[in-house]
């Protein structure tokens, strides 16, 4: 039997377990909590060991060191809201408030970085420490949650979100993501989607040197489309870029000068390169197939790679739902849900951040799977 893409999944497909723990608002804060927790550490090192150079690395350890072996002792949950409530989770504005937090957090924090860069004084691996760890703390605190933010009705929601991407200088992703990734993922077509036996340098440097130049194109066909003239220097793509180097001016004044505006640079770069390893990770070798007519089939929870592991899911708003989450790309991330016919990532995404990093080992503990969920689907079709 052929699974769709449907808004009610199929009946085998369809989410049956206990409430999931998102609908208590106490751990909704907590989730909060732990996403503002990664900057206060990183305040907290800065503030008290002064100009050593090993507190400026704190932030990479904590991410990929600390938090896999901690995801690992707390593992995983596949509890799903409660449909009976999944309405009034859904409408609940508590959740969203909670992702706008994120905005004035992150540009105070990537404000404040660049002063400490000017000011402290750092070896160059300090800096260069510091670089990586303010762009660690971009990747989660700016990027993730913009991701929540963009995909949302609101006017306010989205405009947070772009000012997110902004002060890590890619506002393009607002663009290329929705109206390019999410039409063509799991596709040729997508130059987010991992190709089996493709490693993640080369990934990167594909969606660095694509991804501006692609926004501009989908802004360019959809205003075609609509019979309205476009024009670059009145495109969206174009002010989200003037608002990272407004951003970036920002940098310079309080670090004192061009100082600043490489720190910018520098931290927007690591940003950068950690969401691109996780879109790296999230569609890592599936396809979707395509039938007789050239057209491939309709985007459904087979397409992503999703996790269920606990501490990465409360700090990424369930960004590991990703299933669900490219299913239905609308539904706001408490109400986000699990499928037994997604693939299984055997990690959370701090995790496989690591093993992305030395494709030898990626490609031993992923491409297996790959090609044994490929084949589930193609038995399924049969």
């Amino acid at each position: 039997m052929q699974l769709s893409g449907h808004a009610s999944p199929p009946a085998g497909e369809r989410p049956a377990s206990p409430p999931s723990p998102f609908g208590h608002r106490r751990l909704a804060f907590l989730l909060f909590l732990l996403s503002a927790l990664p900057p206060l550490i990183a305040w907290s090192a800065a503030s008290r060991w002064g100009h050593w150079n090993l507190w400026a690395w704190y932030t990479p350890v904590q991410f990929f060191v600390l938090f896999p072996l901690a995801e690992m002792a707390i593992g995983t949950d596949r509890r799903n809201p409660d449909p009976a409530s999944e309405a009034a989770l859904a409408a609940d504005r508590f959740y969203p408030a909670l992702t706008l937090l994120c905005v004035p957090l992150q540009l105070g924090l990537m404000l404040w970085g660049g002063w400490v860069f000017a000011t402290v004084p750092l070896e160059p691996l300090g800096r260069l420490g510091w670089l990586v760890s303010m762009g660690c703390l971009g990747g989660v605190l700016a990027i993730n949650t913009a991701h929540e933010l963009i995909h949302k009705p609101g006017r306010l929601e989205r405009a947070g979100g772009g000012l997110l991407l902004a002060s890590v200088g890619y506002g393009s992703f607002k663009i290329e993501h929705i109206y390019g990734h999410h039409v063509d993922v799991a596709t040729p077509a997508d130059g987010s989607t991992a190709r089996r036996g493709e490693h993640v340098y080369g990934f990167i440097l594909r969606a660095l040197r694509h991804n501006i130049a692609r926004a501009y194109a989908l802004e360019r066909h959809h205003a075609r489309r609509r019979g309205q003239s476009w024009h670059w220097w009145r495109s969206e793509t174009s002010g989200w870029l003037l608002a990272s180097a407004c951003f970036a001016g920002a940098c310079g004044v309080i670090a004192g000068g061009p100082i600043g505006v490489a720190y910018f640079v520098g931290q927007a770069f690591f940003s950068v390169c950690l969401l691109e390893i996780i879109n790296y990770i999230e569609h890592y070798g599936l396809q979707r197939r395509r039938g007789p007519d050239g057209r491939y089939e309709r985007v459904d929870p087979r397409h992503s790679w999703n996790s269920d592991f606990l501490l990465s899911n409360l700090m990424l708003f369930q960004l590991q739902r990703h299933s669900d989450h490219h299913a239905h790309p609308a539904r706001r991330y408490q109400v986000l849900r699990r499928f037994e016919h997604s693939p299984q990532l055997p990690f959370g995404y701090a995790t496989g951040v690591v093993l992305a990093l030395l494709p030898p080992l990626w490609w031993r503990v992923m491409n297996p799977r790959a090609e044994a969920h490929l084949r589930a689907c193609e038995e399924a079709r049969s």
